[in-house]
């Protein structure tokens, strides 16, 4: 794909930047990176001077943009046929129309019926054209415009933050990128804390916010919301989320959910995924305080893309005048998973095959098969594979939803380690970062994970990562050798605890590990290192010793009382040994008297005289 570079100086807008290239208006066939929020790519193409369809992610964004534009039509899912028709039959110079991906058939539909070719007369504009590739895995509809957008004449992708994208039309109709490059430093101040005490951290960081007027807080999840609120007490708040969630909210009892944006802002504002673009959010007399929250605990869908997601959410508010500064702060706080699942590229690309390829075995299957009753088997297992989700409502495999799959893969990798997400960020270059990586040796968040583990065996295979967490610190000297003692005595409290960490102990962690956290393998294991270290410990100087002390040679003894004393003796030493009457023999020379009423042994001569005492 051509590149294309346009400069921008501080203080211009969109338009400004691509004059200098030869155009006027957004041209066609182009991707359209603006790298910066607030350009005005929405508001040039609404007023500029052609007849416009625009693609917006969501309901709000449209809403937002209907404050002050009259000549507006919105088509989403209250929009009716009737209002549709009308406004494509009135007598305007210029229609603008502006829909959600999900309602665009309806525009498609009230043309024909109406015998207007939208594909000649109207540009079509795709903004924040990254949310096809984001959301396509639960917003399967998101990407249902674009085969009737590679139709129109003139259209555009556009964003501040797009994505590589792979559909084959790209190439075929010859788009090119088109880069705004501002000519001054737009970095913005950035705190990422990154922790496994997560409610620790963020009580910290909004009890420093307490004198803040507006609190906004992004976090994609409603019912972590309203553990938060829950957690710290909230009173002063608005969630903003779906319909759906509004829905749901108000059936627990909250009122303050609201599926738009609601004047004047709380103290406390919780913002969902819906609202972490294209929207604008006004500013009134205070400028808010924001707050970005990742909490793999309740959920993946919680993580924000340093490329992407967190620089829409910074540039949602609006700046009042020549005022650039539209927030007090900024702060990602986050936890990780180094067990997250990732893949590389090809890793992906080799998925996708197979997804492929498990599909068209069925298939040839089902094709082939003649029994009814089996035919239908095999299309119940078709209906659940992967392939199912890549397909597009004509049976094709989605491109977006490839591009879907590769993207999860890139932001899950930032999320393996404190630093890994610290490098994306200094990667996106578009922040100046200060970094906490305050992560714990055993934090809350980790405790409340092992106590809600249901599993025995993930019980156990997270108590073994404390552990060696724990000795790693130590060893590293992060923590001290007292704090080591602390963290592994609250394993010895339980009885999980207590079990690993003996057997840690005793076999390692590699034994663990092999024995796959099972019991009876752990058990054996354990069994056989007791057996090999009691072995070791009975021929030990001290056990020696208090032999040698014990017996007196050169007389008579009862075996059963030598045996007897020989048990007792590995006992004080904490031997796990079990001596049978010819043990001594292992310690002594001896001469043996069978007789029935007291068989027994004299010790003649001990069989380690070198040992020094």
């Amino acid at each position: 794909m051509r590149i294309v570079e346009a400069l921008l100086e501080k203080g211009e807008w969109l338009l400004d930047a691509l004059k200098r290239i030869g155009h006027s208006m957004i041209p066609s066939n182009c991707i359209l990176n603006k790298k910066l929020t607030g350009l005005g790519a929405t508001h040039s193409e609404i007023h500029s001077k052609r007849s416009s369809i625009i693609i917006e992610p969501n309901v709000p964004v449209i809403l937002g943009k209907l404050d002050n534009n009259d000549n507006l039509e919105a088509v989403y899912a209250k929009c009716t046929p009737y209002n549709l028709k009308r406004y494509l039959q009135m007598d305007i110079e210029y229609k603008k129309i502006i829909t959600t991906p999900e309602s665009f058939h309806k525009i498609r539909k009230a043309a024909v019926e109406l015998n207007i070719d939208i594909f000649k007369i109207f540009f079509c504009l795709f903004d924040e054209c990254e949310k096809i590739t984001q959301d396509i895995d639960y917003r399967r509809k998101i990407s249902q415009p674009i085969y009737d957008f590679f139709k129109f004449e003139q259209k555009a992708f556009v964003s501040a933050t797009p994505l590589p994208m792979s559909h084959p039309e790209f190439v075929k109709q010859n788009f090119q990128m088109i880069n705004i490059n501002p000519n001054f430093n737009y970095k913005k101040d950035l705190t990422l804390i990154v922790t496994n005490s997560y409610y620790k951290r963020l009580r910290i960081v909004l009890d420093n916010l307490r004198d803040s007027k507006h609190i906004c807080i992004f976090f994609n999840v409603t019912d972590g919301i309203n553990d938060l609120i829950n957690n710290l007490g909230i009173v002063d708040y608005k969630i903003f989320c779906s319909e759906d969630s509004v829905n749901k909210l108000n059936k627990r009892g909250i009122l303050q959910a609201y599926s738009n944006i609601d004047y004047p802002l709380a103290k406390y504002n919780f913002f969902t995924c819906r609202f972490y673009s294209a929207l604008d959010i006004r500013l009134g007399k205070h400028k808010p305080d924001i707050v970005m929250l990742t909490d793999l605990r309740t959920a993946n869908w919680t993580i924000i893309d340093p490329f992407t997601e967190a620089i829409q959410i910074q540039g949602r508010f609006r700046k009042k005048g020549n005022d650039d500064i539209t927030y007090n702060s900024l702060t990602h706080i986050s936890t990780v998973n180094p067990d997250i699942s990732t893949y590389s590229e090809d890793e992906v690309n080799d998925r996708v095959r197979q997804f492929i390829a498990n599909y068209n075995m069925l298939k040839g299957a089902y094709d082939n098969e003649t029994d009814e009753i089996r035919k239908k088997a095999i299309l119940e297992d078709i209906k659940k594979l992967k392939y199912q989700d890549l397909i597009d409502e004509r049976g094709e495999v989605n491109p977006f939803s490839v591009d879907n799959l590769r993207n999860e893969a890139r932001v899950h990798g930032y999320y393996k380690s404190a630093e890994a997400l610290y490098q994306a960020y200094l990667d996106a270059g578009f922040f100046n970062v200060t970094f906490h990586n305050v992560l714990e040796c055993v934090g809350e968040d980790d405790l409340e994970r092992l106590s809600n583990t249901k599993s025995q065996i993930d019980q156990r295979k997270q108590i073994l990562s404390l552990i060696i967490k724990i000795e790693q610190y130590f060893e590293s000297e992060k923590i001290s050798y007292e704090e080591k003692v602390q963290h592994l005595n609250y394993f010895r409290l339980q009885v999980e605890g207590k079990y690993i960490l003996e057997a840690y102990e005793k076999i390692g962690k590699d034994a663990i590990i092999t024995a796959e956290y099972k019991k009876s393998l752990i058990d054996r294991k354990v069994k056989e290192f007791d057996t090999v270290q009691a072995n070791k410990l009975r021929f030990s100087k001290n056990v020696l010793k208090d032999i040698f002390d014990e017996f007196q040679t050169g007389v008579y003894m009862p075996k059963k009382e030598i045996q007897q004393q020989l048990q007792i003796i590995f006992q004080e030493n904490g031997i796990k040994y079990k001596a049978s009457q010819n043990t001594i023999r292992d310690y002594y020379e001896c001469s043996e008297s069978n007789s029935m009423e007291s068989p027994s042994f004299r010790l003649n001569v001990f069989k380690f005289p070198m040992v020094d005492f």
